[in-house]
């Protein structure tokens, strides 16, 4: 399915590297004698990694990113942030093959898309991104916002001539990160980030239940959209997530349906799944 990622079987350089980091982090806090994923820290640090696998259909996505905190005691005081973040992934579709040239206009002879030939292309991709931004708290709201400068790369594996979008492009991107604790128990999330490498636009809600303290569990939405999107045409996803979080760290699953979307009727169906962890020191 053409142009369905945001932003996974080789390790991108940029990804790559994150999420080796996040693992040898995590590695380290749980051989410190401590019972997994029961550790605690003393205070929350002032650096985050993240990293994830996302598939689906397909596609498939690996990635990773870091965040700083470098004048704030902790990654959740209201200060100035620091991230950079990047992945690699492939996707693929089907298109009809090149047309061999027929027709005859002196003779009225019209060319026929009868009988042609299917073939598959595989498109690599791969984006980076670093940004400046702000987190600030405001009572039950946190809101970050970051803006700044975005890559993104295509390579088709098989050259497809009617397609036009290899190759590599730059651009600004925008990003606002809302979380809303409704309650108690109950909480909101809303990510949403746009580049002009691209034309890439993407969204993601969560509404979360707490099952236990650290646990949480409810209902996903996500939008995306590109450059080879056509008009009216998007990406989109309905899933179920579980958050099991820690002082110091989280990992989140999520799973459900993606479909590309034209006039509100999906199109090439397909489950979904994502893994993501993120690592606080």
């Amino acid at each position: 399915m053409r142009g369905r990622f945001a932003g996974g079987k080789r390790l991108g350089s940029v990804g790559g590297a994150g999420f080796f980091l996040l693992l040898c982090s995590m590695g380290s806090a749980l051989s410190d004698d401590q019972p997994s994923f029961d550790w605690v820290q003393e205070k929350y640090g002032w650096r985050e990694i993240s990293g994830g696998i996302d598939a689906a259909g397909d596609q498939w996505l690996l990635y990773s990113g870091m965040t700083v905190a470098p004048w704030g005691t902790d990654i959740y005081s209201d200060g100035w942030r620091l991230r950079v973040g990047g992945g690699y992934g492939q996707f693929g579709y089907d298109s009809a093959a090149p047309r061999d040239p027929c027709g005859d206009a002196t003779s009225n002879d019209a060319c026929t898309e009868t009988g042609r030939a299917r073939l598959h292309y595989d498109v690599e991709h791969t984006y980076a991104e670093a940004l400046i931004g702000y987190h600030l708290r405001l009572g039950s709201l946190t809101a970050k916002a970051f803006a700044g400068a975005a890559m993104s790369s295509e390579r088709h594996l098989r050259k497809d001539p009617a397609s036009h979008t290899d190759g590599l492009e730059f651009g600004a991107k925008g990003v606002l990160e809302l979380w809303f604790d409704a309650s108690s128990e109950t909480w909101m999330e809303l990510d949403a980030s746009y580049s002009t490498a691209r034309d890439e636009s993407s969204a993601r809600w969560r509404a979360g239940w707490r099952l236990q303290p650290r646990l949480s569990v409810g209902p996903e939405l996500r939008f995306d959209r590109n450059i080879e999107s056509a008009a009216g045409e998007w990406n989109g996803r309905v899933g179920l997530f579980g958050r099991y979080e820690w002082i110091g760290g989280e990992v989140s699953l999520s799973g459900g349906v993606t479909a590309r979307v034209r006039d509100w009727s999906g199109e090439d169906v397909s489950p979904y799944g994502t893994i993501n962890v993120i690592y606080q020191y």
